[in-house]
């Protein structure tokens, strides 16, 4: 597994009412909502993500041989690779975005 940020669940849900006391004159954060969903849905499919090009790799080998089947097979790790740390990268940035932005804001 790659190095995810936390999950969802570990952050304040925007459902979730204001702390007793500092929730007079406050509303919800539509951009907070906005964003804690799109984490959701990047955390929920980040691992299918980054599993994609695992069959192809896997079955490689099997199905073409040669050196040129060597190099590609290479590329297509590299680019596995490489398509890992993209996942793990969006949900850091999208995580990192989250938690600048406050849940509630003034009414």
């Amino acid at each position: 597994m790659s190095s995810y940020p936390p999950p969802p669940s570990t952050l304040r849900s925007p459902s979730d009412p204001p702390a007793a006391g500092d929730g007079q004159g406050q509303r919800p954060n539509p951009a907070y909502a906005d964003l804690y969903h799109a984490y959701q849905r990047a955390f929920d499919s980040a691992h299918t993500l980054e599993k994609a090009l695992d069959p192809p790799v896997r079955t490689a080998g099997d199905a073409w041989v040669g050196p040129a089947a060597r190099s590609w097979q290479n590329d297509l790790e590299t680019q596995r690779g490489q398509l890992k740390k993209a996942a793990s990268q969006i949900l850091w940035d999208i995580y990192g975005a989250l938690s600048k932005l406050p849940p509630f804001i003034p009414k």
